[in-house]
C-alpha cells in the first residue's frame, strides 16, 4: 500500500501532463473557490483579446480590472433586527483590482480597492454594508516556477482575500456589500489546475470600520492548511483541511475563540457530466467563552442536468450544523462557522449561517431563452437543538417548548448577462415562519427583494 500511494502521488504531480490537466469545479450552489485573482480581473492580454485592441497584446504580464454593482433592496419584516424592521436601500460596491506578474519574477505585487456604500436609508452604520474608499488587497509575492515536478510555489504576504476549501468556513463574500479580507501570510504549493495543491496561511481578521481605515484584529490569528487533490477529476476530488483560530479578548481576560476545526469536502462528476455530487464534514474541538466545544457540521447534494436548449438542472441537498445541547452544563455542541460564505448556501434572506441547522433543499434550474438563466430554491429549516438558537433570527428557547421547526424560504433567482461588461440579476425570497418562531414571538411572513445590475470592464 505505501508503494501504491507514493506511485499515485508521482503520477499526480507529473509535470508533462500538468499543462494539459483541467480539473472539474464544483456545481454546488455558492462553493465554486477563487483561490487568487477576483473573477472581474484579467490580464490586459485577456482584454486586449476580448475587444480587439491590438495595442495590449504585450501587456500580459498585468492583471487588471473595474467592477461595480448597484442594487436596490426591498425588506419586510426582517428578523435579523429585535423589532423585524421593513426598510429599502440602494447598496452600491466598486472594486478596483491591479496586479504586476512575469516581468519581475519572482517578485510580484496586487492591490486592490473597495468603496461600499448604503444609501436611501436610515439604519446606524454598518460596517458589513458600508466602507468608504479601502485597501481590500495589497500583498506582495514571491513567485517560483516548476520548484516540485512543475508545479509552481507562491509566497504572499500583506493583506488578503481569498476562499478556501468550499467556501463554508473561509470565504471571499461575493453578496455582502463589504467583502472581508486579512494580513498575514500565505504560501501555495499549486495552483487551480494542478493535480495536487497545497494551501497554508497564517492571517490576522481585519476589522471593519465605517469612519476610520480597516484594521486587523491584534487579538487573533487563523491558522490553516488546506490540501486539493485533483488527480481523479472528473469523478473525484478531495479537500482535507485543518484550520485554527485563536481569538482573544480585546479587553483580556476569557478567550472567545480557540478552535480546532478539520474536514473535508469532496465532489465529482459521473455519466458522463451528467450527474454530480458535492459533500463536505467538519468537526471542531477546542474552547468558546470559557466553555469546551466539540461540534460537527455537514453538508450532502446530488444533482443532475440535462442536455437541452434549457439547460436544466435539478438538485437535491441537506445542510446540517450541531447546536448546543443544553446551555447549563458548561460545554457547548453549537458549531462555528467562522468566516464562511451564507449567501445562496443557506437562503437569500441571510437569516441562516452554518450552525445549529437541518436544512433540506431543493432546486431547480433553466433557461428559456439563451443566457436568461432562472433558478427556484425551495428550503425548510429546523434547529438541530431546541434548547439552542436561531441565532441570525434572534430567537431562543433555553427549555426547548417552543419546538424546532423553524420556518421554510422560497427563493426564486433571475440572471441576466446582457454583455461582457454588464450583467442583469433579480431575486426574490420569502421566509414561512414554523411553529418555533410563533412560540418565541410575532411571527408574520417576510419579504427580501432586490434588483441588481453589475458593471465591469
Amino acid at each position: 500500500m505505501p508503494l501504491l500511494a507514493a506511485g499515485s502521488l508521482s503520477a499526480a504531480l507529473q509535470p508533462a501532463q500538468a499543462a494539459e490537466f483541467r480539473p472539474v469545479t464544483t456545481r454546488a450552489t455558492a462553493a465554486d473557490r477563487v483561490a487568487d485573482r477576483p473573477n472581474y480581473a484579467h490580464s490586459l492580454q485577456e482584454l486586449g483579446n476580448s475587444y480587439d485592441w491590438q495595442a495590449l497584446d504585450s501587456l500580459r504580464w498585468i492583471d487588471a480590472g473595474v467592477q461595480s454593482r448597484f442594487r436596490y433592496e426591498i425588506r419586510e419584516n426582517d428578523y435579523r433586527t429585535p423589532r423585524r424592521v421593513s426598510d429599502d436601500a440602494l447598496v452600491t460596491q466598486t472594486l478596483a483590482y491591479f496586479g504586476i506578474k512575469e516581468v519581475v519574477d519572482p517578485f510580484r505585487f496586487a492591490g486592490e480597492f473597495q468603496d461600499s456604500r448604503r444609501l436611501w436609508n436610515e439604519r446606524l452604520p454598518n460596517p458589513n454594508e458600508e466602507n468608504f474608499t479601502e485597501v481590500l488587497q495589497a500583498h506582495m509575492d514571491l513567485h517560483f516556477k516548476d520548484v516540485l515536478n512543475g508545479e509552481s510555489f507562491t509566497f504572499m504576504t500583506g493583506r488578503m482575500t481569498f476562499d478556501a476549501v468550499d467556501r463554508r468556513l473561509i470565504a471571499r463574500n461575493r453578496f455582502r456589500n463589504v467583502i472581508s479580507s486579512f494580513d498575514g501570510f500565505r504560501a501555495r504549493l499549486g495552483d487551480d489546475h494542478s493535480r495536487l495543491e497545497v494551501d497554508a496561511f497564517a492571517v490576522r481578521p481585519v476589522n471593519r470600520d465605517v469612519d476610520d481605515f480597516d484594521q486587523p484584529d491584534s487579538n487573533a490569528w487563523l491558522y490553516g492548511v488546506t490540501g486539493y487533490w485533483r488527480a481523479e477529476s472528473p469523478g473525484v476530488q478531495v479537500e482535507p483541511y485543518w484550520l485554527l483560530l485563536q481569538q482573544g479578548s480585546p479587553v483580556g481576560g476569557v478567550m472567545l475563540r480557540d478552535l480546532h476545526t478539520f474536514g473535508v469536502h469532496a465532489f465529482g462528476q459521473w455519466g458522463g457530466g451528467l450527474w454530480d455530487y458535492d459533500a463536505s464534514f467538519a468537526g471542531q474541538l477546542g474552547e468558546a467563552r470559557g466553555q469546551d466545544v466539540a461540534a460537527w457540521a455537514a453538508h450532502a447534494e446530488v444533482g443532475r442536468s440535462w442536455k437541452s436548449e434549457w439547460k436544466p438542472r435539478v438538485t437535491l441537498w441537506i445542510n446540517y450544523a450541531s447546536g448546543d445541547q443544553d446551555p447549563r452544563d458548561g460545554t457547548s455542541q453549537r458549531f462555528d462557522p467562522l468566516y464562511g460564505a451564507t449567501f445562496g448556501a443557506y437562503g437569500f434572506t441571510g437569516y441562516f449561517a452554518w450552525q445549529n441547522m437541518i436544512d433540506p433543499a431543493a432546486r431547480i434550474g433553466f433557461e428559456l431563452l439563451p443566457k436568461l438563466r432562472t433558478e427556484i430554491i425551495y428550503r425548510t429549516f429546523w434547529l438541530a437543538s431546541d434548547q439552542d438558537a436561531w441565532v441570525r433570527g434572534l430567537r431562543v428557547d433555553p427549555n426547548g417548548n417552543a419546538g424546532s421547526f423553524i420556518g421554510q424560504e422560497l427563493d426564486i433567482r433571475i440572471n441576466y448577462p446582457v454583455t461582457k461588461w454588464l450583467e442583469l440579476e433579480v431575486v426574490y425570497a420569502h421566509f414561512f415562519p414554523g411553529a418555533f418562531v410563533a412560540n418565541t414571538g410575532p411571527n408574520p411572513g417576510s419579504d427580501f427583494v432586490y434588483l441588481q445590475a453589475i458593471l465591469r470592464l
